[in-house]
């Protein structure tokens, strides 16, 4: 490379550098790649670079009531759409019976609204949109036989063939079973087992889009059945991971000023963005405690604190990285420092919710672990 062609390189390279700089002030994050291509000719040399926009917004407040407004119930499918989709449901698993009664409400907590309908053998929930949540049959509803016990060999089967029976879309071939269990220690013993199926994507579990059935064994009578189906955005990897701990830990030092930090692990995983790091920042005090909205009062009961503020975010599901930060102090058990995992948004580098104590990836690791699962044992 001669000195006119470095020139033209270094002045690529500062234009674009400029123009990055420019971008970051309307806080646009900027990926840059410069492709060097020398042609045997002309000598041009080529910057491209793509453009990632953020995607965490400053959390909305909304009022903790159970009351419904007219504008949840506009936002609510009709109560005969309702009706319509639950019998079209019951009739699609092979149940006659008749819906009985709907109520919409709200619930508090999560600030969202649902049907509950009732029919002759139990009740379902549909979300606002229509989507199915949960349906449950109590047992004394079935006349249990006698003999009731099958193996887990045949748990296994017969868990496959009721996600095909009861999975209200044709997509069942993209769930994975990841938790077998029963309501006794011993396999024969058992008159109810229930079975769990997340999504899995390039060998990350999405367990926000699951499928969870409860069945009696032998007449294989429908005993609960509950959804999530919050869809994965399969987002691109472009944080680091030591990038990823980099930014966690600099967000920490601001929130956690009692303890130091110890240790440091991350791992990718598939999680939900959500509000824990928003109350944490707010009062990580009461947060621990579990009292940053709520209090207990005389009574017993518990009650909204007057200054209580509730925020919800996006409901959207991302890669990031789980940034786990170990703290240099025990609350509970000498083996088991306190922690804070960071969700990381791979794609972004935002830091775009948090946990308690664990990412997916330990929830999941301990519900494979779990000595009553015995989906592989």
């Amino acid at each position: 490379m001669d000195f006119r062609e470095r020139t033209k390189l270094k002045i690529a390279i500062s234009k674009l550098k400029n123009k990055e700089n420019a971008m970051r002030k309307n806080n646009i994050y900027k990926i840059a790649t410069v492709a060097c291509c020398m042609f045997a000719f002309t000598g041009v040399a080529f910057a491209t670079q793509s453009v990632i926009e953020k995607i965490w917004k400053e959390p909305e407040t909304y009022n903790y009531s159970y009351e419904l407004t007219e504008q949840d119930k506009q936002n609510a499918i009709s109560e005969k759409d309702a009706k319509n989709k639950a019998t079209e449901y019951l009739r699609k698993i092979g149940l006659e019976d008749e819906v009985r009664g709907l109520y919409l409400r709200k619930n508090a907590y999560k600030n969202e609204v649902v049907w509950d309908i009732g029919f002759g053998k139990g009740t379902m929930r549909i979300n606002s949109k229509g989507e199915f949540d949960s349906l449950n049959i109590p047992s004394c509803n079935y006349t249990i036989p006698y003999d009731y016990g099958i193996t887990r060999e045949e748990a296994r089967k017969i868990a496959k063939e009721l996600l095909v029976k009861y999975n209200p879309n044709n997509n069942s071939d993209e769930y994975e079973l990841v938790s077998l269990k029963r309501n006794n220690e011993n396999d024969e013993d058992a008159y109810i087992w229930y079975a769990e199926f997340y999504k899995k994507y390039d060998g990350l579990f999405n367990k926000y889009e699951n499928i969870c059935i409860g069945w009696i064994p032998t007449i294989n009578g429908l005993y609960s059945l509950s959804f999530e189906n919050y869809k994965y955005e399969n987002n691109e990897q472009l944080i680091s991971k030591d990038d990823a701990i980099r930014i966690a830990t600099e967000k920490d030092k601001k929130i956690e000023t009692r303890h130091n930090i110890i240790s440091t692990e991350a791992e990718l995983g598939i999680d939900k963005m959500n509000t824990e790091v928003v109350y944490r920042e707010k009062d990580i005090k009461n947060y621990e405690k579990g009292t940053i909205n709520f209090t207990q009062g005389e009574d017993g009961k518990v009650q909204i604190k007057e200054d209580a503020v509730f925020y919800k975010v996006d409901n959207r599901v991302r890669k990031v990285w789980e940034v786990t930060i170990y703290y240099d102090y025990y609350k509970y058990d000498k083996d088991f420092p306190e922690r804070f995992v960071y969700y990381v948004d791979a794609t972004t580098g935002e830091i775009i919710g948090g946990s308690r104590y664990y990412g997916t990836n330990v929830q999941l690791e301990k519900l494979v672990a779990d000595p009553h699962n015995v989906i592989e044992k």
